[in-house]
């Protein structure tokens, strides 16, 4: 049976007004290739974003997740924190909460049995929006 896997996106950082340089983020996919959630923030090193992983299922059993209406439409996002830091973020908006809440328990499920894969992969035009509905629940 195929597991969920973490992987490791290298891409062009985009935080608000000003460019920052390339950034590494992780994600955790299903096994069958579909996103599951992302790292809340994008980290300076490959290093750093693979510790924060590490860190995310050594105390998995400290996170609280929150749900909330994440923009005007009324659809709903979740984030995930980690003794009070958010470091997870779903990778859409969701129409229902009921949608939103099963997307979460698929993270929950797989983030402690997900294998990690090594290196990073580079993603050219991608961008890790400071702004996108999952970040709006920070407020």
């Amino acid at each position: 049976m195929s597991l969920s896997r973490f992987v490791f996106l290298a891409m062009p950082g985009d935080r608000g007004d000003e460019p920052t340089p390339d950034g590494v983020a992780w994600m955790l996919i299903s096994p069958n290739n579909r996103p599951l959630g992302r790292s809340w923030r994008l980290f300076d090193t490959y290093a750093a974003c693979s510790e924060a992983v590490a860190e995310l299922r050594v105390g998995y059993d400290r996170i609280r997740s929150h749900s909330a209406v994440a923009d005007t439409h009324g659809h709903w996002a979740w984030r995930i924190d980690l003794d009070g830091v958010p470091v997870a973020g779903s990778t859409r908006s969701y129409l229902r909460i009921r949608e939103c809440g099963y997307n979460l328990e698929c993270f929950l499920t797989a983030t402690p049995v997900a294998r990690v894969v090594e290196g990073a992969r580079s993603v050219r035009g991608g961008r890790w929006r400071a702004d996108d509905e999952a970040r709006k629940l920070a407020r």
